[in-house]
């Protein structure tokens, strides 16, 4: 492909006789306009090289910087956090994640025996309620076993909405995953399990179908429990 060049030619008074020439100033017209950005000659220089036509190396450059941005832009717009309850692989809006902390003591509730609330975590001097969040979605204990790359530890997740606050233990916090808005995946209407009935969509991550939560209808569930 030819590359049209297109080229301008500039008398550049500004650099010769003007304020930016390596010698003494000489330009007699910056006893009235004090300095060569005031002029009109270099105010028509500048509007002579802006409506100039555009190269086409130039324009190729530009279409290719745009494009690859738009694209980076549509592969990032939501993040979450991944984590494994169990066998399950699940994510939330990492908006709503406060901390990631190691286990932790759980003070059991006296005269509390369900299995959604597990009791009450000191998390940096203050006490949350401690919860199962396998117990809300239904879930089974882990049936086989998990084996990685990297050290698998149990963590606590805080989250916060709208000043609820709940911790909840889970088997492995792997971290936060951006996607875009077309990668999310409708919930087969076939699956039956409670922890589907609580997601917004399903998310492919490293060969594994991820759940992502619904946080809305998760809060608002875990307020309505508490009750």
């Amino acid at each position: 492909m030819t590359d049209t060049t297109h080229t301008v030619t500039l008398d550049d008074c500004w650099n010769r006789v003007g304020v930016w020439s390596p010698q003494q100033a000489s330009c007699p017209e910056l006893k009235r306009f004090i300095h060569c950005r005031n002029c009109n000659r270099y105010a028509a220089a500048g509007r002579q090289m802006l409506e100039r036509p555009m190269p086409d190396a130039y324009r190729r450059e530009w279409t290719e910087r745009f494009a690859h941005a738009k694209r980076n832009d549509g592969e990032s717009n939501n993040s979450v956090l991944l984590f494994r309850l169990g066998d399950e692989w699940l994510a939330i809006d990492s908006r709503y994640v406060n901390e990631i902390t190691p286990m932790r003591t759980i003070h059991r509730l006296p005269h509390k025996s369900d299995s959604l609330v597990k009791g009450l975590v000191n998390i940096r001097g203050e006490l949350k309620i401690c919860i199962s969040i396998g117990s809300i979605l239904q879930l089974e204990k882990a049936r086989e076993a998990h084996i990685a790359d990297h050290e698998i530890l149990e963590r606590m997740i805080l989250i916060e909405k709208d000043g609820q606050s709940f911790v909840f233990p889970v088997s492995e916090a792997w971290g936060i995953v951006h996607y875009a808005d077309y990668a999310l995946q409708a919930t087969p209407i076939t699956v039956a399990k409670a922890s589907h009935s609580y997601t917004s969509g399903i998310l492919c991550w490293d060969d594994q179908h991820v759940g992502v939560l619904d946080h809305e209808l998760l809060f608002y569930a875990l307020a309505r429990s508490l009750q």
